[in-house]
């Protein structure tokens, strides 16, 4: 068993070995539930994937009606829009690297 130590700000720190087997990493939700006379239980929340794909359809939703992307199919135009922002980033990363020669 580890013994983990609360901070000033009441944080604590899940033991590596524990996140490594949960598969807890940034950004993962967790539910904390007061047992009372007990202490608390700490739970890994469920994620809601319909929520995300969601959310994700959403942010593509003005690009289909317009523009390169009008008349693809959902797989295309992510694809697409994959492609761009990888093109994008790799051409801001090369005017980095070039102010600093």
């Amino acid at each position: 068993m580890d013994t983990i130590r609360a901070s000033s700000k009441g944080q604590i720190v899940i033991p590596k070995a524990i996140r490594e087997a949960l598969d807890i990493r940034s950004g993962t939700e967790l539910n904390v539930e007061l047992l009372p006379g007990e202490g608390f239980k700490v739970t890994i929340r469920a994620a809601n994937h319909a929520a995300h794909v969601a959310r994700l359809a959403g942010s593509l939703a003005p690009r289909a009606s317009k523009g390169r992307y009008a008349g693809l199919s959902d797989d295309e135009a992510v694809a697409l829009a994959v492609r761009e922002d990888d093109a994008r980033v790799r051409a801001y990363a090369r005017r980095g690297r070039r102010g600093r020669r």
